[in-house]
């Protein structure tokens, strides 16, 4: 089959570690007085449980630079970077042979065409958050909302945004959204589809999901457009041809350049705003590869589209090292447990100009490199489109119990232990999907937001991250010291 590939080594060898200590080597060269980060990451024998560390002294190196004005193309040049890397994995053809990746997606494709679904019920303008079996809206809600952020779950601008944004719910009607992740549970798709929006989803081919999916189109206000082969004899309307759902659907690692070609043409003629969302998660290296053709594609689109055209959303995630704000940072130094015997990862705040950056230290180990590089690719494009003047919404999100990471027994134990650490919260998958669903309409129909003190700081905005920032340890710890509280509790 054809598809994406990491590089081969001389042995014939494709391994996700070297391709991962490659790519963090060269993004850290272009940095200043990188020369000890550099050899340090390219001697590294343990990346597996050593890549925390490397990663969050490249991304240090970065905000630092980016902190002065004679450094800070620097810092943006080596986001560029790892992004160029992930655009350079291998592609095989179906003929066997190999090209990059972003010169596979720049090819013409004209294989899929579209299955088009029109919904025929009313537009959804209520704002509803599920919540512990409750439906919170309205006062409940607002009320609910200054909690969360006097508590620390999210903050209080996020709460406020949300608030904001709980009366815009008729201004989604007529704008156009294109979803990387169709069957995503924390992904907007169907909250979209009630608002009126029209949707164009990208989804692998399970002919039950896409049956779900198109049942549920009808009998909302808005409009799915799904890819299925042009050799079906579409687009016409779904209602009038043989069932969708047989031959939906398309693989971004397979088919990236016949996703970007169908998508292109969807969009040439749309009159509206625009906005392109990632909302994928995959296991392992698939995860990687995943992110990378979404990647390929976004980049296009923004250099086809441009910034009055499109705008981009993704969702931040915790698990990773990012910058949080300086009043999360004094809550975590009020927020050690004595009780508990792990260790602070709170960290020293890194040097930014005149000021001081303060950087979360969140990589779980349990995850693992694939998961962190996933995440930063898509943190990379987020600030460096916001840099180059587009809209983008990117809040960090918060652990939830989604059925992707619950799969996982000791996500599982890890999620529940955060209870012991206020103000964490793991939320379940419906309640953040509809927080976060609030987060994005905030950030594409309200006024432009104040600019930031650097592309590295777009995560401060808006932070729905569950408590996580205000605990100085990060999941690894947490649950091990949740193990603790609950062997002491039981004796």
């Amino acid at each position: 089959m054809p598809g994406i590939l990491f590089p081969a080594d001389a042995e014939g060898k494709r391994s996700t570690t070297a391709f991962q200590q490659d790519l963090c080597s060269r993004m850290a060269e272009v940095l200043p007085d990188s020369g000890d980060l550099v050899n340090g990451i390219k001697a590294e024998t343990k990346w597996r449980h050593r890549y925390d560390h490397w990663m969050t002294k490249l991304y240090e190196a970065q905000v630092h630079a980016a902190g002065n004005a004679s450094t800070r193309k620097q810092a943006l040049d080596s986001l560029n970077i790892g992004l160029d890397q992930a655009g350079a994995l291998e592609f095989e053809k179906a003929d066997g042979s190999v090209v990059t990746l972003s010169a596979a997606v720049e090819a013409d494709d004209s294989s899929l065409a579209s299955a088009t679904i029109r919904g025929s019920g009313e537009i959804a303008t209520e704002y509803v958050v599920p919540y512990k079996g409750d439906k919170l809206q309205g006062p409940e809600l607002h009320s609910q909302l200054k909690k969360w952020a006097a508590d620390g779950a999210m903050e209080a601008d996020c709460a406020d945004a949300i608030i904001d944004a709980s009366s815009k719910m008729s201004s989604v009607k007529g704008r156009h959204f294109v979803v990387f992740g169709a069957g995503s549970e924390l992904g907007p798709l169907r909250r979209l589809l009630r608002a009126g929006a029209t949707v164009y989803a990208v989804g692998t081919r399970r002919p039950q999901r896409w049956a779900d999916l198109i049942e549920f189109a009808k009998g909302t206000a808005g409009t799915l457009v799904i890819p299925v082969p042009a050799a079906s004899g579409y687009p016409v309307p779904a209602e009038s041809a043989d069932d969708p759902s047989k031959v939906a659907g398309a693989d971004l690692v397979q088919e990236a350049c016949a996703i970007k070609c169908w998508l292109l043409n969807c969009l040439k003629d749309v009159e509206g705003p625009i906005t392109m969302g990632t909302y994928l998660y995959a296991d392992g290296q698939a995860n990687v590869t995943l992110t990378a053709a979404a990647d390929a594609i976004i980049k296009i689109a923004a250099e086809k589209l441009g910034k009055d055209r499109i705008s981009f959303a993704w969702l931040g995630s915790p698990l990773t090292t990012h910058v949080m704000t300086a009043e999360c940072a004094a809550a975590q130094a009020a927020n050690v447990q004595d009780k508990v015997p792990v260790v602070s990862q709170k960290g020293e705040p890194v040097d930014f100009g005149s000021e001081k950056a303060h950087v979360y230290r969140g990589y779980s180990l349990v995850q693992g490199p694939n998961y962190a590089l996933s995440q930063h690719m898509r943190h990379w494009r987020a600030m460096v489109l916001e840099d180059a003047g587009f809209t983008v919404s990117t809040p960090m999100a918060p652990a939830c119990r989604t059925e992707s990471v619950c799969h996982v027994e000791l996500m599982v134990k890890l999620l529940d232990g955060m209870a012991y650490f206020p103000p964490c919260e793991a939320f379940d998958g419906d309640a953040a999907n509809a927080l976060l669903f609030g987060i994005l309409i905030a950030d594409l129909t309200g006024p432009p937001q104040a600019a930031l003190p650097s592309p590295f700081h777009i995560f401060t905005r808006r932070s729905f991250h569950g408590g996580y920032w205000r605990v100085p340890y990060n999941m690894d710890e947490m649950f091990k010291g949740a193990e603790t509280i609950r062997q002491s509790e039981t004796a």
